[in-house]
């Protein structure tokens, strides 16, 4: 169910103005202005519940699909979740291995899919690093996603996520630095590239969960150049957050030999948690239960589900 929920609150707001007289400042019969689609914007049905959509941003034609639960009503006050893909992959990739669908349908949440756009032929998001020469504002083309969706959907502002695997989940880092919108992001094997980190200055105390394998060969957890480390990524947001130095760690030993390492940093400022996944054998992946013994997105749904943009939700 879709519609235009401004025209209902605009609607409301003159039955209330009229029923309290009117006024006569004009502050009393102001209505907040109606955030205007753009004019090209265009979806079409992809498959059951999803949608894909197109509009101009910054003069390039840019794309993201849309999953709305069949359980959403306006009444849903529905949490919007981002997930991005990796550097040279697709909306469509990760929509089909990270399943999110299923969770989204018991929890009435919305599911965007962003579309990188093409650097050199590759898809993309800008984050620095490896993607110096991008002229591409990722920032902003998600922020008037969030304004779209918000104008023709009931959702809650204070409940919107954003993850994302290799370069996707360095675009989540990016919005924790950038964009006040954001009440956590989860990142699966990205990092923060040294721009994402001197530009960094998020509007609020933000839970921060990392998922990586100390056999990534792609973005390694020790660093590079062009990619803080994983400790140095942990440091930097439990030191943000006013959490505990040390962190309280959790390992538990799987059958195969491999482990996993759960570090958690506690008494964060507004109770936000800062969290690090750390699996000894993984590699560059999006992990399941099935090939490491660990979801990435049943992890992810239950930290986001504890946080809004104010904290830990009481």
């Amino acid at each position: 169910m879709m519609k235009n929920k401004y025209t209902f609150f605009v609607m409301l707001a003159v039955v209330l103005i009229s029923a309290c007289g009117g006024g006569g400042s004009s502050s009393s019969s102001e209505v907040a202005p109606e955030i205007q689609n753009p004019t090209d914007l265009a979806c079409r049905s992809f498959q059951t519940n999803t949608q894909k959509c197109s509009f101009t941003h910054n003069g390039l034609l840019r794309e993201y699909y849309l999953y709305v639960p069949s359980s959403y009503t306006p009444s849903s006050n529905a949490p919007l979740l981002f997930i991005f893909h990796g550097y040279g992959s697709s909306a469509t990739n990760i929509f089909y291995y990270s399943n999110f669908e299923s969770l989204a349908n018991q929890d009435e949440y919305i599911l965007v899919y962003p579309q990188g756009s093409l650097l050199n032929g590759v898809t993309h998001w800008n984050v620095g690093g490896w993607t110096i020469g991008s002229t591409v504002d990722d920032i902003s083309f998600t922020e008037d996603i969030i304004d779209i969706i918000d104008n023709e959907y009931f959702i809650n502002t204070d409940r919107i996520y954003s993850t994302g695997m290799s370069n996707g989940g360095y675009m989540s880092y990016g919005l924790a630095c950038k964009s006040n919108k954001f009440a956590a992001i989860a990142s699966v094997t990205g990092s923060m590239t040294p721009e994402i980190d001197n530009g960094c200055s998020p509007a609020n105390p933000i839970p921060i969960m990392q998922i990586h394998g100390l056999q990534d060969n792609t973005v390694l957890y020790t660093g590079a150049s062009w990619s803080l480390s994983i400790p140095d990524v942990m440091e930097y947001w439990s030191s943000y957050n006013a959490c505990d130095e040390d962190p309280s760690s959790v390992i538990t030993d799987l059958n195969n030999g491999s482990y996993i390492l759960v570090d958690s940093y506690q008494n964060c400022s507004n109770n936000v948690g800062v969290k690090l996944i750390l699996h000894s054998t993984m590699g560059h992946t999006w992990p399941s239960l099935n090939n490491h013994s660990l979801s990435a997105t049943d992890q992810i749904w239950s930290f986001f589900a504890k946080y809004d943009i104010n904290g830990a939700i009481n």
